[in-house]
């Protein structure tokens, strides 16, 4: 098998069982968003050497903004967890600190 798996069929199987337990992106769910998952990913990055065929716990659903977002943090070398929130607003949203780019609410940078 190839360094990437995402072009197998065990993978594709796997994709599917995973949206199909977690429809919902895992991280928009955080913040009280509902938005449906398109993506599955690797909590434990296949490039550092962890399973490409995880357990389904080891994998989560995720919107294409959060996985992008999460895919960027990896190439950058962020060290905290990405979407790690610091208290809620006003309005009991979630605030979110972001490495190099600051406070984030409900999407917005502050």
């Amino acid at each position: 098998m190839s360094k990437w798996p995402y072009n197998t069929q065990r993978w594709q199987k796997l994709r599917r069982q995973k949206l199909r337990e977690n429809p919902l992106c895992e991280d928009c769910l955080k913040r009280q968003l509902v938005i449906p998952a398109v993506a599955v990913d690797h909590f434990f990055p296949i490039s550092a050497g962890y399973d490409a065929f995880p357990p389904l716990d080891q994998l989560t659903s995720l919107c294409i903004p959060c996985h992008n977002y999460k895919t960027r943090g990896e190439q950058l070398g962020w060290k905290i967890p990405f979407r790690e929130f610091h208290g809620c607003d006003e309005n009991g949203m979630p605030i979110q600190i972001v490495p190099g780019i600051g406070k984030i609410r409900n999407d917005k940078i502050e």
